[in-house]
C-alpha cells in the first residue's frame, strides 16, 4: 500500500509540473490530493523523576488530503494519513519485565503459566508505533500573490493505533548482564487512540487551474497519553510482579508536508 501511494504521488507531481501556467488559481468547493510527510518525533514523559526523553527520531508519513471551502480564504482541511510514529524513553527508576523462551513479552500476572521465562531490568526503550491519522484543521489562505498562496492552519489530529513495537536496552536479572531486544510486540501496552494539537504554516504554488504544489511545516503537540497508564508488561520491583509501572508519555512532532492538490 505504501509503495502504491508513493508511486501515485510521484506520478501526480511529474504530470502536473508539465502543465503551463494559465492564470489565477481556480476556486473549487472541494479539492483532494496526495502528500508525503517526513517528520521528527519525540516523546515527552509526564513524570520527570522516573523517565526522561531519549531524544528525537526521524520518521515518515503519507496519505490523502482533502479540502472543503468555507469562503474565499477559509477551508476545512482533512484527509487520511498513515504515520510511522515513535519516541525514545530513558528510565531513571527501575522497571522489570518477563520474556518467554520465544522472546515475547509476558504479562506479570501470567508468568506462572510459562516455563523458561527470563526477567529483565529495562534501561531504555525505543517505541515504533504505526497510526492511522485524521487531521481536522481550519486553513486560512491569502489571495494569490503571483503564483503563490500562503496559509496558516489550526486544529487537531485524531489517531488510531495500528501496531506498536519496542526496541529495548536492558539487563538480565539476576546477574546484570546487558543485552538488547528488538521488535518486541507491545501494542497492548499502548493506548488505542491519541489526540494532538496541529498548528502549521505553508504555501501553495499554482501550476494550472486548481492544481497546486503544497509545502508546509506543522507542529504536533500531544494532548493524551500514548501508553497505558498502568503497564501490562512492566512492573516496579523484581520481587513484586503484581505492581505495574505507571507511565504517561505525550507524543510530539515537527512535520514537513510535501504534496499536490487538484
Amino acid at each position: 500500500m505504501k509503495k502504491v501511494l508513493m508511486l501515485l504521488f510521484a506520478t501526480a507531481i511529474s504530470g502536473t509540473v508539465a502543465f503551463a501556467q494559465d492564470g489565477e488559481n481556480e476556486l473549487k468547493n472541494f479539492r483532494f490530493g496526495l502528500k508525503a510527510v517526513p517528520m521528527i518525533t519525540w516523546y515527552k514523559p509526564d513524570d520527570a523523576a522516573k523517565f526522561e526523553s531519549g531524544g528525537a527520531m526521524l520518521k515518515f508519513g503519507y496519505g490523502l488530503s482533502t479540502e472543503f471551502r468555507l469562503s474565499k480564504v477559509a477551508v476545512v482541511a482533512t484527509g487520511l494519513q498513515i504515520d510511522y510514529d515513535g519516541g525514545r524513553i530513558n528510565l531513571k527508576d527501575t522497571a522489570y519485565y518477563f520474556l518467554s523462551r520465544d522472546n515475547e513479552l509476558i504479562e506479570p500476572g501470567d508468568t506462572a503459566s510459562f516455563t523458561g521465562e527470563s526477567k529483565y531490568m529495562l534501561n531504555k526503550r525505543t517505541y515504533n508505533t504505526t497510526y492511522v491519522t485524521i487531521p481536522i484543521t481550519l486553513k486560512l489562505k491569502t489571495n494569490e500573490i503571483g503564483y503563490m498562496t500562503y496559509y496558516g492552519q489550526f486544529g487537531v489530529n485524531a489517531s488510531v493505533r495500528a501496531r506498536s513495537r519496542a526496541d529495548d536496552d536492558l539487563r538480565l536479572q539476576p546477574g546484570g548482564q546487558s543485552s538488547e531486544q528488538s521488535k518486541l510486540l507491545n501494542s497492548n501496552d499502548m493506548q488505542f487512540m491519541k489526540l494532538a494539537l496541529n498548528v502549521g504554516l505553508g504555501a501553495e504554488y499554482n501550476l494550472q487551474g486548481s492544481t497546486s504544489l503544497v509545502f508546509g511545516v506543522n507542529y504536533i503537540n500531544g494532548f493524551t497519553n500514548v501508553a497505558r497508564k498502568e503497564s501490562r508488561y512492566l512492573f516496579r520491583t523484581p520481587l513484586n510482579n503484581s505492581n505495574p509501572l505507571k507511565q504517561d508519555f505525550r507524543a510530539n512532532a515537527v512535520q514537513i508536508t510535501l504534496g499536490v492538490l487538484f
